[in-house]
């Protein structure tokens, strides 16, 4: 029997996702609120599976609810200054106590996990320590904050160290300075500050909330730096969502690749936003996710599998390897998260107010994101920039696309000299459309 359509597709979407993630470092921060019953036991399977195919793995856990829990069974209330706890010294032995079971809770998750995983030949090992060296935070608008402290450093050597080892590295919120005091931290700093240290691959965020929302409560799929600055100056996130818009622009601006978003409680929701191109949360990146720009040569292979299909169908004008090579300065690339899923050419002619538009081509995964309009705005205005005046676009199969976006039918002597002859030399018989810019 064949396995389904879906099951193939999905596996080639992930295919490149997996080989990018390979050998990379990720930094996962996990509410503690996540860390117990059905989604700790789903989160640590998804973790075995992801360090199986070779992606190094931080993982920070946050003990906030642990906390609480411990110090409302004692009858006390938990005190918060600006949306930090204030630890005394009785909070401080709570957060001691529900970091040690915590970690004991995560590890035998782990390994129990590895049971139900037929991927690893051994459970893989778990590394703790005092990898984070703190600081007070101190005095905050007249309010002593006790022994909440910050990151003061990241020892990155260690952590490098025992993930070259195969572990994965487990990080409490609690750190320690030199003079032997403790402090209880925060779960997003730490992430935030280890990410950051290690220049990480991605820094992600497992929450009780589906990513960022807006102000309708609906899902922000994507966001770059500068959308999300301009989110948080106009108040536009709760207060713990402004908090990680700054976690998430502070990591990017700092060479970390993307910062996610995302529900923890959503089962699967960290495998489809690593290995899906529409994800499950939100995604922060440093510049805009989808980005049309010049193709250059190491293009090539992505642009040769995207349109060696469309050129077997008879869609596309074959071209060779060669041809690419010496023509790619005339082609531009469309690229989602740094995949390449569409290309377009504008080839010139000895006319100088006509061009053609030629080798349109969107991968069959993303037809539905509207790329191919991008495509094509993208070359008119480039047509536009070099005062063309005439661009045409020659069809075999897609002569509707184009009659609806207003191109209109023109003639073989329309064509400019060259490529008339071309075109009739050819024997493609391709209808001719004509853009007036």
């Amino acid at each position: 029997m064949n396995p389904p359509d879906g099951f193939v597709g999905g596996f080639r979407e992930a295919a490149p996702y997996i080989n990018h993630l390979r050998g990379k470092t990720l930094v996962i921060g996990i509410a503690g609120s996540l860390l117990q019953g059905p989604p700790l036991r789903r989160l640590a399977a998804d973790l075995n599976l992801i360090a199986s195919l070779g992606v190094r793995l931080v993982v920070v856990h946050g003990s906030r609810s642990q906390i609480n829990r411990l110090a409302q069974a004692d009858g006390l209330t938990p005190q918060y200054h600006q949306g930090r706890r204030i630890t005394d010294e009785a909070t401080l032995q709570y957060a001691k106590q529900a970091a040690g079971i915590l970690r004991s809770d995560i590890e035998a998750a782990l390994y129990s996990s590895f049971a139900q995983s037929p991927q690893r030949s051994k459970p893989i090992s778990v590394a703790s320590g005092n990898f984070i060296s703190a600081k007070p935070m101190g005095v905050i608008d007249g309010t002593d904050m006790g022994y909440t402290g910050l990151v003061r450093k990241t020892d990155t050597e260690a952590v490098r160290q025992r993930l070259d080892d195969g572990a994965i590295v487990l990080i409490s919120p609690i750190g320690h300075t030199l003079s032997g005091k403790t402090f209880n931290l925060s779960m997003g700093d730490i992430a935030e500050a280890a990410a950051v240290a290690l220049q990480a691959e991605k820094l992600i965020y497992l929450i009780e909330q589906d990513g960022i929302l807006d102000s309708d409560g609906r899902l922000i799929t994507n966001l770059s730096a500068e959308e999300a600055r301009r989110m948080m100056a106009k108040n536009q996130a709760a207060p713990r969502q402004e908090r990680l818009l700054r976690y998430a622009v502070n990591a990017v601006g700092h060479g970390v690749g993307r910062t996610q978003i995302l529900n923890g409680n959503d089962d699967g929701s960290l495998i489809r936003e690593l290995f899906t191109r529409h994800g499950a949360g939100t995604s922060v990146a440093r510049d805009a996710f989808v980005r049309i720009r010049q193709a250059h040569h190491d293009d090539i292979p992505a642009i040769m599998s995207l349109i060696r299909p469309l050129e077997e169908q008879g869609i596309l004008l074959r071209r060779s390897r060669e041809y690419l090579e010496d023509h790619i300065g005339s082609f531009s690339v469309l690229e989602h998260d740094r995949c390449l899923y569409g290309c377009v050419a504008l080839k010139t002619f000895a006319d100088p107010q006509s061009a053609e538009l030629a080798c349109l081509a969107v991968s069959p995964d993303a037809q539905a994101g509207g790329y191919g309009e991008m495509l094509l705005k993208h070359i008119t205005d480039q047509a536009r920039r070099k005062n063309i005046r005439r661009l045409f676009a020659l069809s075999t199969h897609a002569g509707e696309w184009f009659a609806e976006r207003g191109f209109q039918t023109a003639s073989a002597d329309d064509l400019p000299e060259e490529r008339r002859r071309d075109h009739v030399e050819g024997g493609r018989n391709s209808k001719i459309f004509v853009y007036p810019l």
